[in-house]
């Protein structure tokens, strides 16, 4: 460690989250210093998938530490069904299951980055909604509309007038259109303009994958998510329009992300936090961040960028204050739910998700929804013969748990395979609301050496603002005269990678 002490770092990273681990790729040939520790003895922070034994210890840890992002984590195995567990190494349980939209910046940036080659990614299959105890699947498409024998005629006339408009290519139709979606809700547009049936109105909703209720998003940004699904739809092949990494998702991207540094020469150092806050100091000419690492070694680096849940305890984080809450679950199924994942298409792949929007008792114009993403056992996720359901509702109320609970119940009993829980826990996640689904990072914390990164909307879909951050961050280490444009996240191939 005094070899750490000695050097003076370009950067010091505090996490590895998605965000710093994608700070990290994009400065893995930049020929900057760069150190990356993390707390944990695992990658992923927010976004780590853990093993069973793993998910044990965390959520026993934040019984003892606070942290800035996650709140009331609690276990339950049953007693009778434990057995029927594999071992804990068996299972790779994702603390922010995301899916990634074709239609994204994301995916090309990681082309572009070279890591794609290292990452595996899966099809997201069918979208569902859970009706009085009946599974009813969801036409993802004008043609899947049109092949619906279950809808009217006029229910058919509804959303394919609903869909063109979402699809409409013409600027000026879009622009004059603008002020109304933007002070309408969701649920006022469909019934008003679109003359949809409420009954249908949930699969919209579903579709624009919506953490808040029909009459709380405002049209234009539903509308923008649904426009986001439906262009998805094909990109990559018929049938579906999404994906995600196997084996953890984010946590299989941060952990690339990180190996590609290591390779541009950074050094990496798991099970170290920071022990204090960071402080800078000059002499002079020259200004410092000085950082005290949990065994007491101290770090000098020009730049320090750091984690929302990786900020000493010292230092209390103010934003959170008014960010909203989600509430999570993560249960191992006795079962692989082989139904939910037919074939996208004629010859095309098996999908390894599918998504459900669970009607409850509170459901309604003002609760927001309950979703289900169901991960198969060819995501690596769980052995085989099992599958896993992701849980999650964004609330205030502590009650959110137990419509978690209900909502997964009554999905596994809608399939007859009611008690086939092996293993759940469920926790609370905080991050920005939603009608700050596109929170710039703090001008303030980005014109100083201290970079902090600012706490993130926890969705079923990872948004393109990641990346945003992270380049601003880029530029911020790399100085006013990169050529962000040109320069950020791409990379010519390496020469090992040519022979490989």
């Amino acid at each position: 460690m005094d070899t750490l002490s000695d050097e003076v770092w370009d950067v010091l990273i505090a996490g590895t989250s998605l965000p710093e681990s994608l700070l990290a790729l994009s400065l893995s040939r930049s020929g900057k210093k760069v150190l990356h520790v993390d707390r944990h003895r695992y990658y992923g922070g927010e976004d780590a998938a853990l093993s069973l034994q793993d998910a044990e210890d965390w959520a026993q840890e934040l019984q003892q530490s606070p942290s800035q992002v996650f709140r009331h984590a609690s276990i339950v195995k049953p007693p009778d069904l434990t057995g029927a567990l594999a071992t804990s190494r068996s299972y790779t349980l994702s603390l922010n299951p995301q899916i990634i939209y074709a239609k994204s910046e994301f995916l090309p940036t990681l082309v572009s980055s070279r890591i794609h080659t290292q990452l595996e990614f899966l099809a997201v299959g069918s979208w569902w909604v859970l009706r009085n105890e009946t599974l009813h699947k969801i036409p993802s498409t004008r043609e899947d509309v049109f092949n619906d024998e279950s809808l009217s005629m006029k229910d058919k006339r509804g959303l394919m007038k609903f869909l063109r408009y979402v699809l409409q290519e013409d600027e000026d139709t879009a622009a004059s259109s603008a002020d109304d979606d933007a002070t309408m809700s969701l649920k006022e547009a469909v019934t008003t303009k679109f003359k949809i049936p409420e009954s249908l109105q949930a699969p919209l909703l579903a579709l624009a994958l919506s953490p808040v209720a029909a009459d709380s998003i405002p049209f234009d940004k539903a509308l923008a998510r649904i426009r986001r699904h439906m262009r998805s739809m094909g990109y990559f092949g018929p049938g579906f329009g999404a994906v995600i990494p196997k084996y953890g998702g984010n946590s299989e991207i941060s952990q690339v992300a990180c190996r590609a540094q290591a390779v541009g020469g950074g050094v990496y150092l798991l099970g170290q936090g920071l022990k204090s806050r960071p402080e800078l100091r000059s002499d002079g000419d020259t200004t410092w961040v000085e950082s005290t690492l949990s065994d007491g070694t101290q770090i000098r680096s020009h730049h320090l960028a750091i984690a929302p849940d990786d900020i000493p305890s010292a230092e209390s984080s103010e934003d959170l204050k008014s960010s909203s809450n989600t509430w999570r679950s993560i249960n191992v199924v006795a079962n692989p739910l082989s139904s939910l994942f037919p074939p996208t298409s004629d010859g095309g792949p098996n999908p390894a998700v599918a998504i459900v929007l669970v009607e409850d008792s509170a459901t309604g114009p003002t609760n927001n929804p309950v979703y289900l993403q169901i991960h198969s056992e060819d995501t690596g996720e769980c052995p085989a013969g099992q599958c896993i359901i992701y849980a999650s509702v964004t609330s205030e109320d502590q009650g959110s748990k137990g419509r978690l609970q209900d909502a997964s119940s009554a999905f596994l009993q809608a399939l007859d395979i009611a008690g086939s829980v092996l293993w759940s826990m469920s926790f609370r996640i905080s991050g920005p609301s939603a009608n700050n689904m596109h929170l710039p990072p703090s001008e303030e914390a980005l014109s100083s050496k201290l970079l902090r990164f600012e706490s993130r909307p926890h969705d079923i879909t990872l948004d393109d603002s990641v990346l945003d951050r992270v380049k601003d961050a880029w530029e911020a280490i790399l100085g006013a005269g990169v050529a962000a444009d040109s320069t950020f996240m791409r990379f010519e191939e390496r020469e090992s990678e040519l022979e490989d």
